[in-house]
């Protein structure tokens, strides 16, 4: 337990040595630290998913009002009772018509569909949070195999001076004779594979870079830029804690409960469709004086007509009960993929904490004792061999071990990065980084 709680107060300690060098860097003109930090900004300020996030978010939101409009008023102008000769005067029932008619959605669908419409804008919401968080965790991530690739080729590149070491002491032993070509050949050859072995990481990182860079939305510069520790969350003593802050911030999860929500205001909404539906209208009709010949002219009063009509929905009745029905079992649908989405998120943060323990614990295992006794090991064996008591396929074989398993320690340290920034994708609280994107926007 010592050696554990060692290993990371060690680890802590580093960071804080490295951050004071950073700030001794910052004041020196030297190419800027990449931090995590910075990645963000650029995730929320340049990537285009997250405006096109915000853009759908939008467009929802614009669609509330519409939802819940009453339909426009009609103005009917026209004539009645106009006779062939379309004189206004002849006849007594002939007049100039002015109306307005106005339906009334006295049964409450209009608001319904209001506030279904509103869960649906919150649902885009969601949308919104979920590509902000998924965007911000792969930088994350892409940050994490960069900087411990990195760490990787210093490491190898550290280990290459062991195989300095070693042929140059073939080379002493090739001299007295008490060693052969053969023996020169394989240490260099084990050295050109270690080379290979950097390249290949060499590649690994910048494989990193230009996914870490596409996901800033920026062009990838010719040069790799310092990099700041990666700061990670601390691993909580269990899965509880993971879980309660999923079930809050998810955004799966509440996107399901709004859109059942949705559905539900739909189905009521359709339902109040089946009420008959009241009109109001009035008219007002202009008469003209009548004109009944021999020079005598007949006052006419104007008139009014007030109506209320009520449609009978025998026909669109039963279609909007199959619409609600409808609804109904979709908001069933969601209901039940929200059920099943808790279960799985248990499934998969309970299975993210026990790799991070694994990894966590393996990472320990290979920093304090393995990496040590192969280094031990080595020493010995080169003793060994300079002394003609080993053979050099032993002492190459020890030093092999060393980089690998300093490598599978950085391995392990690498993937326990990405469980706990995994881990920030259901945990996460994506309103913190749409915070950002909003003084962005500004």
């Amino acid at each position: 337990m010592r050696t554990r709680h060692s290993f990371w107060l060690a680890l802590i300690a580093g960071g804080a040595l490295l951050a004071g060098a950073s700030v001794a860097r910052a004041q020196e003109p030297a190419a800027e630290s990449l931090t995590v930090d910075g990645v963000v900004r650029d995730v929320i300020a340049h990537n285009d998913r997250v405006k096109a996030a915000a853009f759908m978010e939008e467009a929802a939101r614009r669609e509330i009002g519409p939802a819940g409009a009453w339909d426009d008023p009609l103005l009917m102008l026209g004539a009645q009772n106009v006779p062939t000769s379309f004189k206004f005067n002849e006849d007594m029932m002939t007049m100039k018509m002015v109306g307005l008619s106005q339906k009334i959605p006295y049964a409450g669908e209009k608001g319904l569909r209001r506030r279904s419409q509103r869960a649906a804008a919150d649902a885009a919401h969601e949308d919104r949070r979920e590509t902000v968080l998924d965007l911000v965790t792969a930088a994350k991530t892409a940050y994490a195999e960069l900087y411990y690739h990195r760490r990787i080729i210093d490491d190898l590149e550290s280990q290459r001076d062991l195989y300095n070491q070693i042929i140059a002491s073939v080379q002493a032993r090739v001299a007295t004779n008490q060693a052969g070509g053969a023996d020169l050949s394989a240490a260099h050859a084990a050295a050109w594979r270690l080379d290979a072995e950097i390249l290949s990481h060499h590649n690994e990182a910048h494989e990193a870079h230009f996914q870490l860079d596409a996901l800033r939305g920026i062009d990838t510069p010719d040069e790799m830029p310092p990099m700041e520790p990666l700061a990670l969350v601390e691993l909580p003593a269990d899965d509880q804690g993971w879980m309660d802050s999923a079930y809050v911030n998810y955004a799966p999860l509440r996107r399901a409960g709004l859109q059942a929500n949705q559905y539900r205001l739909s189905a009521a909404a359709s339902d109040r469709m089946r009420w008959p539906m009241l009109e109001l209208g009035a008219n007002y009709g202009f008469r003209e004086n009548l004109d009944v010949g021999g020079g005598d002219i007949v006052p006419q009063s104007n008139m009014i007509s007030i109506s209320a009509t009520f449609s009978l929905p025998f026909f669109n009745g039963h279609q909007q009960g199959q619409m609600a029905a409808s609804q109904r079992a979709m908001q069933k649908e969601r209901e039940s993929e929200g059920a099943q989405l808790r279960k799985d998120i248990e499934a998969d943060l309970r299975t993210l904490y026990r790799r991070a323990e694994h990894l966590r614990e393996s990472a320990v295992l290979y920093n304090e004792k393995i990496v040590a006794a192969d280094r031990d090991a080595y020493h010995s064996a080169l003793t060994a061999y300079t002394t003609g008591r080993a053979s050099l396929t032993d002492l190459l074989n020890d030093v092999i071990m060393i980089y690998r398993d300093q490598s599978m320690a950085r391995e392990f340290e690498m993937q326990y990065a990405r469980t706990l920034i995994q881990a920030e994708r259901y945990t996460g609280n994506a309103d913190t980084y749409l915070a950002l994107t909003a003084k962005e926007g500004q």
